[in-house]
């Protein structure tokens, strides 16, 4: 019993073991993914980046140089402000900027969920096992203890009957030597008897 009951628990610390290392790589993986996503959006960003900057330059020496010339004199009479161009890039940076978020948060919150859910249905699995182990060893144990009162039940019936049985034996002996003593007490008593109308006392014989 005590060595099934170590394989039992042996099974059991063996898939508790499988169930942290499969958590453990679950994050891993997860990690992984974050990074890479990151590194990707990081790599959009620029890349959205450089083509707003090339697209900005190429509008600004296509034009004329009048229109230069007439937009730098409104840029110096505005006290510096941002040139259409560059406010248009901004506009796309930050627009761009803006749906890679987006994107991200949402790539971000679908796979938490989906992370959720499955370690979620891990720990049920571990209660379910738990559950299941707990009813059984209870069962067992159950079954063990009826097994050994009824054990003892039988001891304690095979012990009455020795008892009953010595007791007869023992009190068949003792009716024996008493039924034995009062013959020869008889006996005795006969032979005094003999004494006292005779007056002979009878030979003993001391022979070996």
């Amino acid at each position: 019993m005590v060595e099934q009951y170590e394989r039992e628990l042996a099974v059991g610390v063996a898939a508790a073991a499988y169930v942290v290392n499969a958590i453990e790589k679950d994050e891993a993986k997860y990690r992984i993914k974050i990074e890479g996503k990151k590194q990707d959006t990081i790599s959009r960003v620029g890349n959205s980046d450089r083509v707003s900057r090339r697209y900005s330059s190429k509008e600004v020496t296509t034009n004329t140089a009048g229109e230069t010339s007439s937009r730098k004199s409104r840029e110096s009479s505005k006290g510096g402000g941002l040139s259409a161009g560059d406010q248009r890039w901004k506009g796309n940076y930050s627009q761009t900027n803006n749906a890679l978020e987006s994107k991200a948060d949402a790539w971000q919150n679908a796979e938490l969920h989906k992370l959720n859910k499955r370690y979620e249905n891990m720990k049920a699995s571990i209660h379910e096992w738990e559950k299941e182990k707990k009813v059984r060893a209870k069962v067992k144990m159950e079954r063990k203890k009826k097994e050994l009162e009824k054990k003892i039940k039988r001891s304690h019936q095979v012990y009455q009957l020795k008892i009953s049985r010595i007791d007869d034996i023992a009190g068949g002996a003792r009716a024996q030597v008493d039924e034995k003593r009062r013959n020869e007490e008889l006996k005795i008593k006969e032979k005094a008897n003999q004494i006292r109308a005779t007056g002979v006392v009878p030979f003993t014989c001391l022979c070996f």
